[in-house]
């Protein structure tokens, strides 16, 4: 009797993606999990490959069948993030080259202290 194997059947770099597809195959009857969700997310800044989506290989075709009627692309795993690590959570510097993140970053810190120098000539202006 051959054994069956454990696939990977699709990648996401965003739990939300993963946690989805996982509820629509379960739905469809067809046991799976998720590998590295939490660990990329503990880990956030490190690389872990993103989350995993893994089933017996003998579903695998049922599965590729229900992704594709339910608008999955045929690609193995989305493409990673443009921004990584910090800055592709903050969505005014998602998208943006490292230079500008860095110049835009720069721009807020000096507000910043500019506010607080202004702030502490007040109080003691009083």
């Amino acid at each position: 009797m051959k054994e069956d194997r454990i696939i990977e059947i699709a990648r996401f770099y965003e739990p939300e993606k993963a946690q989805m597809l996982e509820s629509l195959l379960k739905s469809e009857g067809i046991n799976c999990y998720l590998r590295n969700e939490y660990s990329s997310q503990v880990m956030y800044p490190a690389d872990m490959g993103g989350i995993r989506v893994e089933l017996l290989e003998s579903d695998a075709p049922r599965a590729l069948a229900i992704m594709q009627t339910n608008g999955y692309s045929d690609e193995k795993a989305d493409k990673a993030p443009a921004a990584t690590g910090w800055g592709r959570h903050i969505p005014l510097l998602n998208g943006l080259s490292p230079k500008k993140r860095w110049a835009v970053l720069l721009v807020v810190f000096l507000i910043w202290i500019y506010l607080l120098v202004f702030c502490a000539q007040l109080i003691i202006s009083l």
